[in-house]
């Protein structure tokens, strides 16, 4: 009796990591997007109605939220994945782990090549919202955790999807790096006399002269070896790539170009400051409730915007067009904060040919179908909706024309404040993956 007993307790214990992680996703099926996503979790349902995607998606350092999603590879660092469901029921969501190329396409190595312990894990860790208009279930997990841990650097995406009805949530990119590499960053301004006013350059050093004592590999060809990319306000829409450098010696290789790493300035991010829903904020025009399909939801008027585009800087503090959740009244900002349909309007002529959306951190760095704006004719303005949760959030205008090219509707100035990241990759002909051995960040701030 006992022997059963002593074997079933075995059966037990052995059964118990099953339960904890998930079965596994097909990680290169064509649903999912090596990019900042949030899927529409109603497929059958419209692709312009916000309400039917993944609210709130963030990607966190858990020491400052708002560093870059960037950790060294077997460090105590760790990152935070935290979104919201609208609605009053949960779903059973797991997540899973992609390795990716400098260029964000499939690396030629397996999950059991870059990741230890269970490659699926389930989210076990959710909120239902507490007190609030609109229902909705917190979820979040951190990682690397006791079931999860990186062996490899180098560009990653973390993939949220529903385990029962097999489809994807989210994916969120995310890098892991070895601190090999010293890069020393100068952003200046532009050295052509046409681009002095409009643009700023990036001139760096990458000292590689202590590298062969510290690492397990040597960089024989540093032409043709590493991968060099350039990126601005950790938009991925906005970098340079295949930088090759200017100079070479055997302890530094020079990147000082004329044009060729240069960026236009753009302009600051506009802001509004959402944190309460009892006052009117930064560029609060009005908050009211309404009721709409059958329940009540706040409503918020942000006040008009102009197109900014004059001869002269004009200075803001902004986030480098990011967005931090947060609720004034002492409050949870994960279970407590409400969200608010809130209408962006910009007072403008009709731009021909184009259409206008809204863009920022807040559409993933993107350009999607529920942030497109509506030309009233009447007015003589753009208006557009987004449904938010409380916060302080930064965006802009941007336009896109058939061709697909994007550009932000503001003047471009020298003096804007950004900030801009060089990351380092180890990539030789031979090799299966490519390695992130050094990351370095400076701001144009000391221009203004």
């Amino acid at each position: 009796m006992f022997k059963n007993i002593f074997l079933l307790l075995n059966l037990f214990l052995l059964f118990i990591p099953i339960l904890a992680t998930s079965q596994s996703f097909d990680i290169y099926s064509d649903e999912v997007l090596l990019k900042d996503v949030n899927y529409n979790i109603n497929q059958n349902l419209d692709n312009s109605n916000t309400y039917n995607y993944p609210k709130s998606v963030k990607i966190e350092h858990t020491a400052n939220e708002l560093l870059d999603p960037i950790i060294t590879l077997q460090s105590s660092e760790t990152l935070k994945v935290s979104f919201d469901i609208l609605g009053p029921e949960t779903s059973s969501y797991a997540y899973t782990f992609i390795h990716c190329s400098s260029d964000w396409t499939y690396s030629d190595i397996t999950q059991s090549e870059y990741l230890n312990g269970f490659s699926d894990n389930y989210i076990n860790n959710y909120e239902y919202s507490f007190n609030t208009l609109s229902d909705y279930c917190h979820y979040e997990f951190d990682f690397p955790n006791e079931d999860i841990s990186f062996k490899k650097s180098g560009n990653y995406i973390v993939l949220v999807y529903d385990s029962e009805k097999n489809i994807p949530i989210l994916t969120k990119r995310f890098m892991i790096y070895e601190d090999y590499l010293n890069i020393e960053i100068d952003v200046k301004k532009a050295t052509l006399a046409k681009d002095r006013n409009t643009k700023q350059e990036i001139d760096f050093f990458i000292n590689y002269y202590y590298l062969n004592q510290k690492s397990d590999f040597n960089i024989q060809d540093p032409q043709n070896e590493l991968k060099i990319i350039i990126q601005k306000n950790d938009d991925w829409n906005n970098i340079i790539k295949n930088c090759k450098p200017s100079f070479i010696d055997s302890k530094i290789l020079e990147f000082d170009y004329q044009e060729e790493i240069s960026f236009l300035g753009g302009n600051e991010y506009r802001d509004f400051d959402m944190k309460s829903l009892r006052y009117y904020g930064k560029n609060i025009a009005s908050i009211e409730k309404q009721n709409t399909q059958g329940g009540n939801i706040y409503y918020v008027t942000l006040q008009n915007d102009i197109i900014y585009n004059q001869e002269e800087y004009l200075f803001q503090y902004d986030l480098n067009g990011k967005y931090i959740l947060a609720v004034s009244e002492n409050k949870n900002k994960d279970i407590e904060g409400e969200y608010a349909l809130i209408k962006f309007t910009l007072d403008s002529k009709k731009i021909e040919n184009k259409d206008i959306y809204i863009y920022g951190e807040l559409t993933n760095w993107d350009i999607l179908p529920y942030a497109k704006m509506n030309y009233n004719a009447k007015n003589n303005n753009y208006y557009g909706f987004l449904y938010l949760k409380q916060g302080y959030y930064n965006y802009q205008y941007v336009s896109k024309d058939k061709d697909g090219e994007i550009e932000f509707l503001d003047g471009n100035y020298q003096e804007t404040r950004n900030q801009y990241s060089i990351y380092a990759y180890y990539a030789p002909n031979w090799s299966s993956y490519d390695r992130l051995i050094g990351v370095g960040k400076s701001t144009s701030n000391a221009l203004n």
